[in-house]
């Protein structure tokens, strides 16, 4: 039963008018793509939804993130897309932050790269929480520690008090006594697990009040982002300690896709969870003229959450209902 408030209804609506209007003054054109596909993203941690015919002819999955297909519309040759698109991540539920289907703004930019588009997102932002947002939170604006840019360097440096080389990674955990698994058994780990034992439990907590943009991750934890310099060309969005976003410096060469892509599989065979076939027409995209560009996904129910004031998102969403 969808439980949502008249005004929560209206301010939903509104604020979507609001989005769509800051990017439509900054060109960016409204696209719309597929929910249902056959083959969806690689991702090793995200399970999509399997969804079949009644005589189970047919087959499909319901998309996770609309990001493979939005890239294919850019290699097109469009320059600024965005699309707010229903998307379904299987075991998506509990804490009051989660939801198996959620709304999700997806954009991307040609000629952005990755400091660009942070900048441009951090006034998207802005002009969002001046318009709707808590009166307490207009009055921070001001304040320029409220809205800051930190590097995962100087986040790990700041609360964990080294950085992230596995050998860093594995004393930290073995300290901190993070999990019981004995150190031989750590040293098998991916690195990715090593790291995230570590950032959700010592680092993510402590980011504080206001809206931090985390910026260039490990080479490891590059998903689909450029590495330049030895980083991952990549930034996430916490707003008072809640993930908001996930952004790329895209990548956009074919074989260094293709190998990662392979990796993901292999991931997910030894989890044990389904191995989908590569993207050939995502791959084919990149081959045909997929242009330097930067991403971003925003989870638009937790920023109208906290742009609301509210504490949970079945106060803000009419997706967060138990199935």
């Amino acid at each position: 039963m969808i439980s949502l408030s008249k005004d929560t209804v209206i301010f939903r609506s509104q604020v979507f008018k609001m989005v769509r209007e800051i990017l439509f003054r900054n060109e960016f054109l409204e696209v719309d793509t597929p929910t249902l596909k056959p083959i969806v993203g690689m991702e090793p941690y995200l399970d999509p939804f399997e969804v079949r015919s009644p005589s189970g002819r047919e087959k499909g999955y319901l998309i996770t993130s609309p990001e493979y297909s939005l890239k294919q519309m850019m290699a097109k040759g469009l320059d600024r897309i965005f699309e707010l698109a229903h998307t379904f991540r299987s075991g998506e539920m509990g804490s009051g932050f989660h939801s198996k289907e959620f709304l999700m703004l997806e954009l991307y930019a040609k000629g952005m790269d990755d400091v660009v588009l942070r900048h441009f997102i951090e006034k998207f932002l802005r002009e969002l929480i001046h318009i709707f947002g808590r009166k307490e939170d207009q009055t921070k604006l001001a304040n320029p520690q409220w809205i800051r840019h930190l590097s995962v360097e100087e986040a790990f440096l700041q609360n964990v008090g080294h950085g992230f080389s596995k050998e860093d990674l594995l004393k930290t955990i073995t300290t901190k006594k993070l999990t019981s698994s004995p150190v031989f058994e750590l040293t098998q780990w991916q690195y990715e697990d090593l790291f995230f034992l570590v950032f959700l439990n010592l680092v993510e907590p402590k980011l504080g009040e206001g809206i931090v943009f985390l910026y260039d991750y490990p080479p490891e934890c590059a998903a689909l982002a450029k590495i330049v310099d030895g980083v991952a060309k990549r930034f996430e969005i916490y707003w008072d300690g809640l993930e908001l976003a996930n952004a790329f410096y895209e990548l956009s060469d074919v074989e260094e896709q293709k190998k990662r892509f392979l990796e993901e599989q292999e991931l997910r065979a030894k989890l044990g969870k389904e191995v989908f076939p590569m993207d050939e027409d995502f791959l084919l995209s990149l081959e045909n003229g997929f242009p330097s560009c930067a991403g971003i996904s925003i989870g638009m129910d937790r920023l109208l959450l906290k742009l609301s004031g509210k504490h949970g998102l079945s106060e803000i969403s009419p997706y967060w209902i138990e199935v």
